[in-house]
């Protein structure tokens, strides 16, 4: 579904990313892992549209897609959860999910995807009418991703949707990307500190370090690279 492909990526005069590709086969999850600064985020906003590569391509079911422009990337249904949230804080749950399917016209299948992200998050449903920045940590990444799936996405960009919550709260939501993508086939590229529930639900994994990937295994096979263990999982 989606190929990286040898992408390089500055802010400015800093080069954030060296080369860097990775392959999101049809229907897969696939994580990114990596220290703070490794080049994650900056991965998932080149593939977004957010910033644009000075090379390299990004290529998503054989059409290069970088460097346009992220609501033409959010036309081809490429759905972006970014790390903090940013949800419209001042406007209600409903107001936001909203939001998420501006880009579509179909009433009918946006009030049934409406229905799905409830059905998924009932809290969301309890709260629907309730300004989105009064909400829990949790409450709010629920959102975040409801947002994300009313736009009816076939690649799904999460970047760090476990940050600041609960344990109990990053299971509920780890379950529920897993059954995104199993019920609905959507693909997911997941950027993720938590490498242990990352590979658990993961097929495939990169590891990035200054920019560049330096480990690309399959996610059992991460699971038991000495280094990986020692360096993100913590034995």
């Amino acid at each position: 579904m989606l190929e990286v492909r040898g992408i390089r990526a500055a802010y400015g005069p800093v080069v954030a990313l060296h080369d860097v590709s990775i392959t999101v086969p049809d229907g897969a999850i696939v994580t990114i892992l990596g220290a703070n600064g490794a080049g994650k985020s900056t991965t998932l906003r080149t593939v977004t549209g957010l910033l644009k590569p000075l090379a390299g391509s990004v290529i998503l079911d054989g059409v290069d897609i970088a460097g346009k422009s992220p609501d033409w990337i959010v036309r081809q249904r490429v759905a972006h959860v970014p790390e903090g949230r940013q949800i419209f804080a001042t406007l209600t749950v409903s107001e936001n999910l909203a939001l998420g399917a501006y880009s579509r016209s179909d009433e009918r299948g946006i009030a049934a995807d409406l229905k799905r992200v409830f059905d998924y998050f009932p809290r969301l449903f309890e709260r629907r009418r309730q300004i989105a920045g009064t909400l829990s940590g949790g409450e709010q990444q629920m959102l975040a991703i409801g947002r994300a799936l009313m736009l009816r996405p076939r690649m799904l960009c999460l970047d760090e949707p476990s940050l600041g919550l609960a344990p109990l709260v990053v299971r509920d939501i780890f379950r529920i990307i897993q059954t995104i993508n199993k019920d609905d086939g959507v693909g997911v590229l997941l950027v993720e500190q938590d490498a242990k529930i990352a590979l658990s639900i993961a097929s495939y994994g990169y590891v990035l370090e200054t920019g560049r990937v330096v480990v690309s295994e399959p996610a059992e096979k991460l699971v038991a690279n000495p280094t990986v263990r020692r360096s993100y999982l913590g034995y």
